[in-house]
């Protein structure tokens, strides 16, 4: 009789909440699944969940730039580090505190946490594929600073190219820019302006110019300049003392009494993609704002969007159905297109060749679970709901 029973794959669910990630080649995509993480091979149609498990459901998860360590945290605030490539949980952490934002530096030596007003800057643990010893560190997690003075809920954290600075989005209306280690001249800065919660900033490709993006739907473009009214003498003046980060322009999504519920940004392309409460997405062009292209995917709140390397595949997350997306733009079609059970199972069955899983459900679904080949990915027939 074997005993040896080890967990394969997760089946009937494939987003919960939080947010999601592209691995940096962007043809993998990490989702997460109540207390675990399915990554879903966008290019082989296939899907796996990584073996560990949380205690509570995951609301944040971080990748490496590297694509080789992942970070998910649970509500609690308790995370695993864990190897992407061969599937083993590294350590266990907590930050002690519910986690609202997270992301890794496109160095890779560091990631930044927001714990609910104030923002921690942590050093990455070198693994045996990076250390030029071959080995791996015992502590991985050394705090490398604490940033406070926002007033509510930081919610998003963006990283400049060079990682040297990082950008934070808060509940209380404003964006800061802070610096990783100090630097000669500058002091942390506050975007304000905005009249409801930002939920998203970032840095231009050639970071001369910032973008902040609202839940009222405004969209502020701001550069580091004199104010507009200085005279052509005042140009001319060496003196840069009044020289600070302004809003150069406003735009704002029309989308009736829809609020924004997301938002992506794509500095090589300059492309911006928000996600809208009645379940609609825009894409628009930056500095412009020239309207690309719009899309209703669901009839629920898309709950986060993220855009790949390229450029040409957003992805979607609509947690009240359980709702997966990923949309190539340019063709105006689906990559992936998945959706769990929204309501409680109540049967299953294997096909005769055990290659398929069939459930139904109180939702008034039945799927058929492909289960060859490593996939976890289902097709999906309507019932009459009782």
């Amino acid at each position: 009789m074997k005993t040896d029973f080890k967990f394969s794959n997760l089946l009937g669910t494939v987003y919960c909440q939080g947010n999601l990630l592209f691995s940096p080649d962007g043809t993998h995509l990490f989702s997460p699944v109540g207390n675990r993480v399915t990554v879903f091979n966008l290019v082989d149609n296939k899907s796996h969940t990584l073996p560990f498990a949380h205690r509570k459901n995951i609301a944040r998860i971080g990748l490496s730039p590297r694509g080789n360590l992942l970070l998910s945290v649970d509500e609690d605030g308790h995370a695993i580090l864990t190897n992407v490539h061969r599937r083993i949980s590294i350590y266990h952490f907590s930050f002690r505190s519910p986690v609202t934002a997270l992301a890794f530096s496109p160095s890779g030596k560091h990631f930044a946490v927001g714990l609910g007003r104030k923002t921690e800057v942590w050093h990455v643990p070198s693994t045996p594929d990076v250390n030029t010893e071959g080995v791996l560190d015992f502590a991985p997690f050394v705090r490398h600073h604490t940033h406070t003075g926002h007033f509510d809920d930081v919610k998003f954290i963006e990283w400049s190219s060079d990682s040297r600075f990082f950008l934070t989005a808060s509940k209380d209306l404003t964006a800061r820019i802070w610096s990783l280690d100090p630097e000669d001249g500058f002091v942390p800065t506050i975007l304000a302006g905005h009249k409801q919660a930002v939920i998203g900033a970032w840095f231009s490709e050639d970071q001369e110019t910032l973008y902040t993006v609202s839940k009222d739907g405004a969209v502020f473009t701001w550069k580091y300049a004199k104010p507009k009214n200085h005279t052509e003498d005042d140009r001319m003046d060496d003196d840069d003392s009044d020289m600070r980060w302004r809003i150069v322009e406003k735009h704002y999504f029309m989308q009736g009494s829809a609020h924004v519920r997301c938002a992506a940004f794509h500095p090589r392309s300059n492309l911006l993609v928000a996600g809208f409460s009645n379940g609609t997405f825009g894409l628009y062009e930056m500095p412009d704002f020239n309207n690309i292209h719009k899309l209703s995917i669901s009839q629920n709140d898309i709950d986060f969007v993220t855009i790949n390397a390229s450029g040409e595949w957003l992805a979607f997350g609509a947690s009240k159905l359980g709702q997966l997306l990923v949309w190539e733009w340019q063709s105006e079609s689906y990559i992936l297109k998945q959706q769990g059970h929204f309501d409680s199972m109540n049967s299953l069955v294997y096909a005769p060749d055990g290659q398929r899983i069939i459930t139904t459900a109180d939702d008034g679904k039945i799927k058929v679970w492909e289960l060859s080949l490593d996939s976890a990915l289902s097709r999906s027939l309507s019932t009459p709901a009782a």
